[in-house]
């Protein structure tokens, strides 16, 4: 279904009646899937999220191509973009920078995260205000001699989280997640739910509907005798029977798997020495249903 045109950086009247939202608190999270999926898949179709269905949107989406030439070339270029935005100053996404021609002075532009699911949304993230937040873009010369793309989404990137948090009318800070697809090369966005967490300055895991799980410190998600901690670049993963077929997979703050294998042994130590410092987490699975799930700091 296609969505209204409206302005990425101000107010929208957009409301749900272009959607089928069936929202319903479970726990301590507030779970809206949406019905149909929104699809943004031409030039100037927009979007916006309400994140707790109040007055005003949360969070907007464009999708926006155009073509353009220089003074200096002979040839045409075309833009193509999926932006996401804060609709209030109070309301972030977790993303990263990126400053370009810092030499003649700079500008920075801004790359939300795509978050694997059960990535912690909380205070840890890097959140930024920025109404014009790239998920995906490129560049197509008439002469094909220049290509620049990119944009953590791109080209393609299927049921993974953007981060959020955004301030409601009691000045409570929550923080939430949406899940997307990019598609097309870049080219087509699909919003298909979100959710966040009630209770105030509280993170909640992507993809979590049921809330209030970061504030436990995740061990209580360990359904399996492990004891997994680490030190300087080495995780240290000992359990206290036969591995039989675990696996386990360790994410970075971005949302980026980075390791990933079979445990063998009751007994495991895994390098990240070519990992920088930070947060990090490790999930482990039992036939593909998760039994660990704990955080980690690489010094």
């Amino acid at each position: 279904m296609k969505s209204e045109k409206f302005n990425l950086m101000q107010y929208s009247a957009i409301s749900a009646c272009f959607l089928t939202l069936h929202q319903y608190a479970m726990g301590q999270a507030v779970y809206t899937d949406i019905d149909p999926d929104i699809v943004l898949d031409n030039n100037w179709e927009s979007a916006a999220v309400n994140m707790d269905n109040d007055a005003s949107m949360d969070f907007a989406f464009l999708n926006r191509s155009f073509d353009f030439s220089t003074y200096y070339s002979n040839y045409t270029s075309h833009f193509e973009a999926i932006y996401a935005g804060p609709q209030s100053p109070n309301n972030e996404i977790a993303a990263l920078t990126h400053i370009i021609s810092p030499s003649y002075g700079g500008f920075t532009v801004y790359f939300p995260f795509a978050l694997n699911e059960s990535v912690i949304t909380d205070g840890n993230l890097i959140f930024h205000n920025n109404g014009y937040q790239t998920m995906a873009y490129r560049y197509i010369q008439t002469d094909g001699d220049y290509f620049p793309k990119g944009g953590i989404w791109y080209p393609e990137v299927l049921d993974h989280y953007l981060g959020v948090r955004f301030i409601d009318t009691s000045d409570c800070l929550h923080y939430g997640w949406i899940r997307c697809d990019i598609k097309e090369n870049g080219r087509t966005l699909v919003i298909k739910d979100y959710a966040y967490e009630i209770k105030c300055n509280t993170g909640i895991l992507a993809g979590d509907t049921i809330g209030d799980t970061t504030n436990v410190n995740l061990e209580s998600f360990i359904l399996l005798n492990a004891n997994i901690y680490a030190f300087n670049s080495d995780v240290y993963v000992q359990l206290d029977e036969n591995p039989g077929n675990y696996s386990i997979r360790i994410i970075n703050l971005s949302g980026a798997l980075i390791y990933t294998d079979i445990l063998k042994d009751k007994w495991n130590i895994i390098s990240l020495i070519k990992e920088p410092e930070g947060l990090y987490f490790i999930e482990i699975f039992a036939e593909q249903k998760k039994v660990v799930s704990k955080k980690i700091i690489i010094n």
